[in-house]
């Protein structure tokens, strides 16, 4: 991918209309959407199943249809890349390295808040009480056993408006007409 910055790839992603990522495939590679890897059911590479379930369901709870549209594989593609060259806003908020372990901690401490406040796993747990946990994880400045869950949360909702927004096909889905924001200068892109 080369030393290509978050704003560069989402204004070429904005421009193709699309965020389209490399997925291997058996011996190749397929440029894909995340919700078409989703849909294709692509074998995740860094994230358990489990782990997977729980960023999927707060994904959900925080920005609803982020799953369908294929968070999982945008985060499992990210958190398997060249940490240099990861888009996750993980990256901008200056997280340790490896991000990996930054989002499956995260996944571990909403795991436990989720069983001490609901005494329930995710997966388990109603829509009303995952909005509430989600609720309760964006207090500023929370952590749980010292784990910054606050900021877990601003990145997972990050990623999850990227992936649903970060489009002009998210635009229209708000009903809002895209349009461009800062213009680059000519000859910005050579």
């Amino acid at each position: 991918m080369g030393n290509i910055t978050r704003r560069r790839f989402v204004e070429t992603a904005l421009k193709s209309s699309l965020l389209r990522l490399s997925f291997p495939v058996g011996a190749g590679t397929l440029l894909l959407t995340p919700e078409a890897a989703r849909a294709r059911k692509l074998p995740l590479r860094t994230l358990s199943h489990a782990q997977a379930g729980i960023l999927e369901s707060l994904g959900d709870a925080i920005l609803p249809g982020s799953g369908k549209l294929g968070l999982i594989h945008f985060l499992d593609h990210q958190l398997s890349a060249d940490p240099n060259d990861a888009l996750l806003i993980a990256k901008y908020f200056e997280v340790a390295l490896p991000y990996r372990a930054f989002y499956q901690s995260g996944a571990g401490a909403a795991t436990s808040m989720a069983r001490r406040s609901a005494g329930k796993a995710i997966a388990d747990m109603s829509k009303g009480e995952l909005g509430a946990l989600v609720k309760e994880m964006s207090a500023p400045g929370k952590t749980h056993d010292e784990f910054p869950v606050n900021l877990f949360y601003m990145c997972l909702r990050s990623d999850a408006v990227d992936v649903v927004y970060g489009s002009p096909r998210g635009f229209e889905m708000l009903n809002i007409p895209y349009m461009q924001h800062i213009a680059p200068p000519e000859g910005w892109d050579g």
